[in-house]
């Protein structure tokens, strides 16, 4: 069996990079020669703990990462940005982008935000809050600016700060992102 996609050639006019957006994906299992196992992620996403990521290194606001993220669908359930919910899934995420971009000289966008409600933390996908790895005085939602500007979560990249931990800031700020989904088989 094989993967079916639908794509678009796409030009970032930021990076002057071409790339290619799958909107819309059906995805069948794909048998590997010697392997019992199944592909259950769509091409170009990996696998991890029963869901499916993806790094986008487009530069997007919260916001636009977050309706990019939703243009993903496996046929009844459309992507988010990602959720996190354990250290080794932090630490995945932040892999996934380092073997993308090594180094990430970055920030990423997650789906954790406080949008509706201040100081009341929640996840695009609707999964629960239960897991965080906030950096030093985090959240702080930018008490060095204008009070209640910083609404959504980053894996922070500080060169002297803990490597994979979160910060929030302006969601009007433009980072790359990671957007997840479950597996074929959820």
């Amino acid at each position: 069996m094989s993967e079916f996609l639908s794509f678009t050639w796409l030009l970032d006019a930021a990076s002057n990079a071409w790339g290619v957006r799958a909107p819309c994906f059906t995805a069948l299992p794909l048998h590997l020669p010697g392997s019992s196992l199944a592909a259950l992620c769509p091409l170009f996403w990996t696998e991890f703990q029963g869901h499916c990521y993806r790094f986008f290194p487009l530069n997007r606001t919260w916001a636009e990462a977050d309706l990019y993220c939703a243009e993903f669908s496996n046929g009844y359930r459309s992507a988010k940005l990602t959720s996190v919910h354990s250290w080794e899934e932090n630490v995945f995420v932040y892999d996934l982008v380092n073997s993308r971009v090594p180094g990430i000289p970055t920030d990423i966008w997650i789906g954790l935000h406080d949008r509706r409600q201040e100081g009341m933390l929640e996840w695009t996908d609707g999964s629960p809050y239960e897991y965080s790895y906030w950096d030093g005085n985090q959240p702080d939602d930018g008490i060095h600016r204008i009070p209640e500007q910083e609404d959504c979560v980053e894996i922070w990249y500080r060169s002297n700060s803990a490597l994979r931990s979160w910060n929030d800031n302006s969601c009007d700020k433009a980072f790359p992102f990671v957007c997840k989904i479950l597996t074929l088989d959820n």
